[in-house]
């Protein structure tokens, strides 16, 4: 399907399948310089449950790091992220729950350190620029998530 995820509902079929759902939403620069682009893709299984509004087993990872009002932080430091999990999973029932930082508009990954399943402790360059985030989490059910941001912040000097 290519409709937007507006809390519309959607009727899956009644056997028990997997699916596979995704979404990229993207905005220019001209209207932010940060969160230029989110993408998050979800697999799950479901099967036929009676009545009506049965949430799918879908979790995202909501970031909340301190910045200025600019949407910035320090560069050549190192920066806390707190995230929560909210949805299906929660950080202790995520099965795995791994992290990744790119300081290059997402040309290159590197694991960030998720310190007692509440924020992610990283090293800002020295050089100013941008910082995308990236989480992969894969719940007790196999269900799994992989969500980026890109640009979700810059550094400065």
């Amino acid at each position: 399907m290519d409709t937007p995820l507006t809390g519309v509902s959607y009727e899956l079929p009644a056997a028990k399948r997997s699916f596979r759902l995704t979404t990229d939403v993207s905005r220019p620069t001209t209207l932010s310089s940060v969160s230029t682009r989110v993408t998050a893709e979800w697999t799950f299984t479901s099967a036929h449950v009676a009545g009506v509004g049965q949430r799918m087993p879908l979790s995202v990872v909501r970031f909340t790091p301190r910045l200025s009002t600019e949407s910035t932080a320090k560069a050549g430091t190192r920066f806390s992220v707190p995230f929560t999990v909210e949805g299906a999973a929660t950080a202790r029932t995520a099965r795995k729950l791994a992290f990744s930082v790119s300081y290059d508009d997402g040309r290159t990954w590197h694991p960030a350190k998720a310190v007692d399943g509440k924020r992610l402790d990283l090293r800002h360059p020295a050089k100013a620029g941008t910082v995308s985030l990236r989480v992969t989490l894969t719940d007790a059910a196999g269900n799994t998530l992989k969500q980026t941001i890109h640009r979700a912040y810059r550094t400065i000097k």
